[in-house]
């Protein structure tokens, strides 16, 4: 087993970068499941909000509403042609009309620009509420959401405080978010808005949902898995704390706004998974203190009942005596799917009478299910509850997958939105009783470098600090987060060199992260990385560049198929989503063209 948990340096490189690709936002979905899966398998913080977008480097744009509804025409325009390519299609071929479609997008960051724009013009502006809805509504599936989410969501609370689509903008806001390993938020702009508006806002209402936002992100900090006993406890009380009471004096109100809120969008989140219920403001309290005593870890679990796929009845307490890992999945989520290995490798190697995996699906249809189980094996217990049991709720569920470690008295463990190796590392723990941590455990840890001996070998030129010493200011971790300090650094390391350095300036100036966003000048630091063999460079090559087309660099499907073969080659944990579409619009004599010269590549260097 040592092998399979063994990690290299890049594993580390790779596992925050593909949050933060400017790609459209479905493509940019799928890069978001990837990365969070990466974070959580490698343990590495990303720093929050650390990289900024491209339309953060626009300010030449007038306040003018008009460049916003170029923008929203041709991106009507253009989601009609992808809604268009016909469903009954291939897979391949379907797959290879979107991605050519992906490179027709409008480019929403002069709107972005100009919305904020008028915003910042205020009252002097006859456009500010539709600017404020714009950056709330439409930059979800952007690098740097959470800045033009929060920046229009306060921009609403002074000039619209009463609108009747509050509910689903808090709901689309807080579905933006999500928690590091050591619990910090990926959002923090979004967080310090809910925490304003549940102190400041003129609406009980508003105050109260918001308060409702806080508490679950406190709740969701505490699910974090790099956490200790007293972190995790704190986190705890502190979601306890602002969870009660929050209700009060609109105790009978909808907190949920089911019968006022219009949906923002087609793609806007609607909530937990499952069909969208009423509820009202004491009920939602109700369930949020019951989510965070007894589904989050340090809780008792509460006591579940469902059916078999056979129509047995089973209760999660029929297996008290094991540790059970209940795994809540659906045949619809990718990721539920790719873990389908690991799992099966878990039920082979640990102990039946010491271990239960209890898969609880919430698809529609339990036909669904068991046709999926003709073609899959899942030699465990599976269970079908559907999208509207009463679990989902009992469990926060607000996608899947969600796994949760039970020990055999009932204890949660852990929780997790993926398999990590830290995460299945506590699942033999719990069974064996054995510490089952890799050897290079000791390499992943969150205590602060000693910045002060960083700094000397920096300054004395060594490569290794200056970058380890940008990282820090990079993810502010022992010094405050400075961005300008931490492209200063690893342009020194990339100047001797540096393959590290060189990715992290072309991650840099992908995004405008320290410096002003320019995809050539990206392109040219991957290119030395990459060229070094630095797998997550010539990931970003193929992945961000080639496959379609950014700064001066035309899209070239050879050549990107060439980089991502090149990448994956090194390292299994890259995601294959945009090679495998990449693959599915080329011809074979493409796709040989492309492993040929991946090979040749390799060969130069050997």
């Amino acid at each position: 087993m040592a092998d399979k948990h063994a990690r290299t340096p890049n594993d580390r490189r790779l596992s925050w970068m593909a949050a933060v690709i400017v790609l459209p936002p479905l493509f940019l979905g799928l890069l978001l499941v990837a990365a969070r899966h990466d974070v959580a398998r490698s343990g590495m913080a990303v720093p929050p909000d650390s990289i900024r977008g491209a339309a953060s480097a626009r300010t030449d744009i007038d306040p003018d509403w008009a460049v916003v509804e170029e923008y929203l025409d041709l991106q009507n325009a253009w989601s009609q042609r992808m809604g268009e390519i016909a469903a009954g299609l291939p897979a391949e071929e379907r797959n290879a009309r979107i991605m050519e479609a992906f490179a027709d997008r409008p480019d929403i960051r002069p709107a972005i620009a100009a919305a904020t724009a008028i915003i910042d013009a205020g009252g002097d502006h006859d456009r500010v509420t539709e600017a404020a809805e714009f950056l709330v509504i439409r930059t979800v599936g952007e690098p740097d959401a959470g800045q033009h989410m929060a920046r229009g969501a306060q921009a609403l609370l002074a000039h619209a405080p009463n609108s009747r689509r509050w509910p689903a903008i808090l709901r689309q806001m807080d579905a933006r978010r999500f928690h590091m390993p050591d619990g910090r938020s990926s959002t923090p702009d979004i967080d310090r808005f809910f925490e304003e508006a549940a102190a400041d806002a003129e609406s009980p209402s508003l105050r109260a949902m918001a308060q409702y936002y806080v508490a679950s992100g406190f709740m969701r900090s505490a699910n974090a898995l790099r956490l200790d006993e007293e972190q995790r406890n704190d986190w705890r009380q502190r979601a306890l704390d602002a969870a009660e009471g929050l209700s009060a004096g609109v105790e009978d109100e909808l907190f949920d706004g089911a019968t006022a809120a219009p949906a923002l969008s087609a793609g806007a989140p609607g909530g937990p998974v499952g069909a969208f219920t009423p509820r009202t403001f004491s009920e939602a309290e109700a369930d949020l203190i019951q989510a965070i005593r007894h589904a989050t870890p340090g809780g008792t679990a509460l006591d579940i009942a469902g059916r078999r796929l056979d129509g047995a009845e089973d209760s999660l307490s029929a297996h008290r005596g094991r540790v059970v890992l209940i795994d809540f999945w659906a045949t619809w989520c990718p990721p539920c799917i790719d873990a389908l290995p690991e799992l099966r490798e878990l039920v082979s190697e640990l102990p039946a009478d010491r271990f239960t995996l209890l898969a609880i699906s919430i698809d529609d249809e339990l036909e669904t299910v068991n046709r999926f189980l003709e073609r899959e094996s899942m030699p465990w217990v599976n269970w079908h509850v559907g999208p509207d049991n009463d679990i989902r709720r009992t469990w926060d569920l607000r996608g899947v997958p969600v796994y949760v470690l039970v020990d055999e008295e009932g204890l949660i463990l852990a929780r997790s939105n993926s398999l990590p190796d830290w995460f299945t590392t506590r699942i033999r723990e719990a069974v064996t009783g054995e510490d089952a941590r890799p050897a290079d455990t000791a390499v992943y840890t969150w205590d602060p470098p000693d910045i002060e001996e960083l700094r000397r070998a920096a300054e004395e030129g060594d490569p290794e600090a200056q970058v380890q010493l940008g990282q820090a200011y990079q993810s502010g971790n022992g010094v405050a987060m400075d961005d300008d300090a931490a492209t200063a650094w690893y342009l020194r390391a990339a100047e001797q060199g540096s393959a590290d350095a060189q990715f992290h300036l072309g991650f840099a100036y992908s995004g405008g992260s320290g410096v002003p966003l320019d995809y050539n000048e990206s392109h040219d630091w991957f290119e030395r990385a990459a060229e070094q063999g630095h797998d997550a460079a010539q990931w970003m090559l193929g992945s961000l560049f080639y496959s379609f087309g950014r700064g001066d660099v035309a899209r070239d499907d050879v050549k990107g198929a060439m980089w991502l073969y090149l990448a994956v080659s090194q390292n299994d944990r890259h995601d294959r989503t945009t090679l495998d579409m990449l693959e599915a619009r080329m011809t074979p004599a493409q796709i040989e063209e492309a492993q040929r010269l991946a090979r040749e590549w390799r060969e130069a260097r050997e």
